[in-house]
């Protein structure tokens, strides 16, 4: 028993550690927004971090082709869509903000495990979903007056990661954690890759007007400051990856689970701390009804399997 409580620990650890290094090179996607595009930015990205994965797996004796193709490719093609919305997001809103929404993913897991695979529903996780969606209004700054439908975006994200969860639990939890990385990188990457073509043929054939924004910037040779941020959040995004991939083999996903919402804390702090960013009193208590509600729901699914 101890010794599992001693594994449980360093699994969250792991996670919190993969948390901290994905919460810094979030941070630092303001700077690059104006002078890139998303899409280019995930593509250079995936460049840089798919060969490292490559001679990671070989590093250490894995393959990284899925074993499974077809419910790896759907994980994939979840995890890719509700990564663009995050970042796109990043464009429009602080990253506390974003990350907020990002971590409504645990209480959308419930409420899809519900509706899609029939699990039992405890009072106890109903009270965690209203105490982390009262926590989401606080932190987005959802009022009735000023309502937009872009305060959806980042909960979105957050909904479409609970459905690559599940995805992942049910259909993919035999998959190398290098392989399904290896796929998501190269599945982002190629969606980059076709988005930056249709924005350079509609460039060219002037089919639609667009404006320069972070979604809409045409293809552009990255300055240094770019490459080092690029290079930066892929190794970070690699290197994250692993951490928290390994921290759930060491314990049990019901415990080391809860540790993920420390990227809410890192996320807020680095910003507040480095970057000056904003934070009002509502806003940090919906930031602690979050991470409470995720305890709630960690504790609730301890008990469940005891």
């Amino acid at each position: 028993m101890l010794k599992q409580k001693s594994e449980n620990m360093k699994g969250g650890l792991f996670i919190a550690l993969g948390m901290l290094l994905l919460a810094i090179g979030d941070n630092y996607i303001r700077f690059i927004t104006e002078q890139t595009s998303l899409w280019q930015f995930h593509f250079e990205r995936s460049l840089i971090a798919i060969p490292l994965l490559i001679l990671a797996a070989r590093r250490i004796g894995r393959s990284i082709l899925p074993q499974n193709f077809s419910p790896v490719l759907i994980r994939t093609l979840l995890m890719v869509l509700a990564m663009l919305v995050y970042f796109g997001s990043l464009a429009f809103f602080p990253i506390s903000e974003v990350s907020a929404g990002l971590f409504t993913s645990p209480l959308f897991v419930i409420i899809f495990s519900r509706c899609l695979l029939k699990e039992q529903i405890y009072l106890s996780r109903v009270f965690a979903v209203l105490l982390g969606s009262f926590g989401v209004v606080l932190v987005l700054g959802i009022t009735f007056s000023d309502f937009s439908i872009y305060n959806l975006f980042p909960i979105a994200a957050g909904a479409i990661y609970a459905l690559a969860s599940i995805t992942t639990r049910q259909w993919c939890r035999e998959e190398e954690p290098v392989s399904l990385m290896f796929m998501f990188f190269c599945g982002i990457g190629l969606a980059s890759f076709i988005i930056i073509i249709l924005i350079q043929l509609n460039i060219l054939l002037d089919f639609f007007p667009i404006s320069g924004t972070f979604l809409t910037l045409p293809l552009k040779v990255p300055n240094l400051q770019i490459l080092v941020i690029i290079f930066m959040h892929a190794l970070v995004s690699v290197i994250g990856g692993v951490l928290i991939t390994f921290g759930y083999q060491k314990g049990h996903t019901s415990f080391v689970a809860v540790f993920e919402y420390s990227f809410l804390f890192f996320a807020t702090s680095w910003a507040y701390l480095f970057f000056s960013d904003y934070i009002s009193a509502s806003m940090l208590l919906g930031l602690t009804l979050i991470i409470l509600s995720g305890f709630v729901i960690s504790l609730s699914t301890n008990s469940k399997q005891k």
